[in-house]
């Protein structure tokens, strides 16, 4: 069981004598650990081991030494040695080897070689040797161990003494056994050894281990009742148990308990409120117990003012936290690792970067060693940092404190570098990564790869990810997404084809969006072959052709202005039992209307419409300009009346088109008519349009009056179309009116409306 910080530091306590009479081994020499076999011709333990010059007296010598050394390896080795060569090793040598290991918690081990003494016959254990056993088998929580050795203590003629039921009890509070705790107590007393206040304190931490501060509470009065004086640690595992149960109400009566029968709060007593108070979030209740701490007298340790932080770090309440962290300096407490690496978490949260950098400098500064912890902590911030120069000083940071940057340290540089589209620094940072001995990761590799791509470099992009093949790094289907997509967008056809061939030589699966990228780069470009082979090596595979797959072809025979191929494949799709949606609609009513084919494009609208398929305003748009090309007025007129009928409302390519239509019809008159009332509606981009029209028609009046009607509205004639009309008005001869246009010319800006 694990004890909250505050409880675990007193726990140390119970077992205190225990260390003491472990340190004392090496001062006393391991030779009062046992019993020796009276032999005449000794008067002393000590002086039989001196007057032994044999072989294996030196090799007991150089066993007792390493052990006393920790060095257990060694110590084994020698004991072994000693037992290979014939010699029964003295019981000294046993103890030294099974303190050894007792005190380095190695129970197994110190088992196995107590075992061991007793068959050997050589001497037998005595209590301290078996309460070292005990003590560290409590320490393990090896709760079942410790109470056989008490239990096989009798048949060794060893009779257990205080320190013996204490480090059983102490196993028993370490586990939460509560009524083992209170048998072994009681089995205590049974023998004839009386409890002391390790004793009872012990069968506290028991009580506060299980959440039974009731019980916690009985032992407590019942230890006075005895006669034994409760302590300081004590009263804090009454305290302990209540936090535990959720009741800050009652640890608080204790802790003022305890003050009025003369035994003194001190900063663990408190700390344990803090503790609770600030893991369940009252961060307003943990400051005030914790200036009711310093009002007592009792100093604030750095463990105090970490709860605190920690509570703030939750919250996000990242000026409580500086304001806190300035406060425990000035009442001259200093900040330790851990509170150094709260509040740095704060800052690494917000992205600050900055922040982050000015804590590691001042940890420097001080002297207070910074961590692999504190390093990762400050990565958070840099994961979303662009701000390529701070990854140096983190590194430099990083030096200083002796603490190894790892592959993933310049991977996150790498990252930041991205971010800041520095493609040279993250290269940079890459060749430190190798020339430090390290091997670049599928993540180091892939933030390089979206650096280039970042950058608009989609070379330098495929270079990287050849060189990561090359060093045996697998290429996942992301790394080879992004790159399809980024050649996508710029519709380079040979890239795509490329990187898709690459992909099903090493056995990745080539999506259907992925076939839709080379697709949809083909149709931009109008490239009907190309989109055409791979429909069809698409059909090919095992990957299902969308709608977005074939609207794709569609789009390119749009144009290319192939109306009878475009209708083909629309043809094509529905035979492979594909609903074309309007995107597809919207492609082959283009084509028609690049074609000029007002009767197809209108026909495919009535498809459209009977198959389910809402029309939107890019299809009005669409049937409008095959009108346009039809030279067809009065249907373009009909359908800017019936858009709003299927829900869509004009746009400016809607108004521009119609200006086109009329300029295309000679009846520029009935567009200024038709226009003037959704003048105010209009955009920069249609006024102009209309600017225009009226200039190619040479109807110079109406030019003029437009454009003084823009001016008025606030409107911004752009400089073509004022060269073109101060050209048509000298061309006109009408030098005045086009030296007054090409002045005014400059006035033009847009302005709110």
């Amino acid at each position: 069981m694990r004890l909250p910080v505050p409880a675990a530091l007193e726990e140390l306590t119970i077992v205190a004598v225990l260390l003491l009479v472990e340190l004392g081994i090496s001062r006393c020499g391991p030779q009062k650990l046992f019993r020796q076999k009276q032999c005449p011709q000794s008067t002393s333990p000590k002086e039989a081991v001196s007057e032994d010059t044999s072989p294996r007296a030196g090799l007991g010598g150089r066993l007792q030494a390493a052990a006393r050394r920790g060095d257990l390896l060694a110590a084994e080795s020698f004991m072994t040695e000693l037992l290979a060569g014939g010699s029964k090793p003295s019981p000294v040598c046993y103890g030294s080897l099974i303190a050894a290991f007792a005190k380095a918690g190695e129970i197994r081990k110190a088992e196995q070689w107590l075992t061991a003494l007793e068959t050997a016959k050589v001497g037998s254990p005595n209590a301290i040797c078996l309460n070292m056993v005990i003590s560290a088998c409590a320490k393990a929580c090896a709760l079942d161990r410790a109470e056989y050795w008490l239990s096989k203590m009798p048949s060794l003629n060893v009779t257990p003494d205080v320190m013996s039921y204490n480090a059983v009890i102490n196993a028993c509070a370490r586990t939460g056994c509560v009524d083992r705790a209170e048998s072994w107590l009681q089995k205590m007393r049974e023998s004839g050894v009386e409890p002391n206040v390790v004793s009872f304190s012990s069968v506290l931490h028991a009580c506060a281990g299980s959440r039974d501060a009731s019980k916690a509470e009985m032992w407590l009065e019942k230890m006075s009742q005895e006669g034994a004086q409760p302590n300081v640690i004590c009263y804090n595992a009454v305290i302990n148990a209540w936090c535990k149960e959720g009741s800050i109400q009652r640890a608080a009566v204790w802790l003022e308990r305890m003050s009025k029968h003369g035994v003194q709060p001190n900063v663990n007593s408190y700390s344990t409120i803090i503790d609770k108070l600030a893991k369940v979030g009252d961060v307003r209740g943990a400051e005030t117990w914790l200036t009711k701490m310093v009002d007592a007298g009792v100093e604030a340790d750095a463990v105090s003012y970490a709860m605190l932080l920690s509570s703030y770090s939750k919250s996000g309440a990242l000026d409580r936290a500086c304001k806190l962290f300035e406060q425990m300096q000035c009442r001259g407490t200093v900040p330790n690792t851990v509170c150094f690496n709260l509040l740095m978490n704060m800052h690494a949260t917000h992205g600050d970067v900055k922040g982050v950098l000015r804590l590691l400098r001042q940890m420097r500064e001080r002297g207070i060693r910074a961590d692999r912890a504190s390093f990762n902590t400050a990565m958070k911030a840099f994961s979303k940092s662009s701000d390529a120069s701070a990854t140096d000083e983190l590194v430099q940071e990083m030096q200083w404190a002796g603490v190894t940057a790892d592959a993933s340290t310049y991977s996150a540089c790498i990252s930041v570098c991205v971010r800041a589209k520095d493609t040279l620094k993250a290269e940079q940072w890459m060749r430190q990564l190798k020339s430090a001995g390290l091997h670049a990761d599928a993540s180091s590799y892939t933030s390089m790869i979206n650096s280039f791509l970042h950058s608009g470099d989609l070379n330098g992009a495929e270079q990287w990810l050849q060189r990561m093949e090359s060093d045996g790094i697998q290429v996942s289907a992301a790394n080879y997404t992004a790159l399809v997509n980024a050649a996508s967008k710029v519709s380079d056809l040979t890239c795509l084809e490329r990187i898709l061939q690459k992909m099903e030589k090493v056995g990745i699966e080539v999506t259907s969006a992925m076939h839709n990228a080379v697709l949809s780069a083909c149709a931009r470009k109008g490239d009907v072959e190309r989109a055409e082979a791979w429909l069809k090596k698409l059909r090919a595979s095992s990957v299902q052709a969308d709608v977005a797959s074939y609207s794709s072809v569609i789009h390119a025979c749009a144009k290319s202005n192939d109306i009878m191929r475009a209708e083909h494949w629309m043809n094509e799709m529905q035979k492979a039992g594909v609903q074309a949606n309007v995107v597809s609609y919207n492609s082959l009513i283009n084509a028609c209307a690049r074609c000029g084919r007002l009767d197809r494009a209108e026909s495919w609208f009535q498809t459209m419409v009977k198959q389910g398929v809402q029309p939107g305003i890019t299809t009005f748009n669409s049937l409008m300009n095959a009108c346009a090309k039809a030279k067809n007025l009065e249907r373009a007129e009909y359908w800017l009346s019936e858009m709003e009928n299927y829900g869509a409302h004009p746009d400016d390519v809607t108004y521009s088109t119609m200006v086109h239509t009329y300029s295309a019809a000679q009846q520029t008159w009935r567009m200024e008519q038709l226009l003037e009332a959704k003048c105010a509606l209009l955009s920069d981009f249609c006024v102009n349009s209309i600017a225009q029209a009226w200039i190619k028609a040479g109807q110079l009046d109406a030019a003029d009056r437009w454009f003084v009607r823009a001016e008025s509205l606030g409107f911004e004639i752009n400089s073509a179309n004022f060269t073109g009309l101060v050209a048509a008005l000298n061309k006109a001869k009408r030098f005045h009116e086009a030296e007054a246009w090409a002045a005014k010319s400059g006035n033009f800006k847009r302005m709110s409306r």
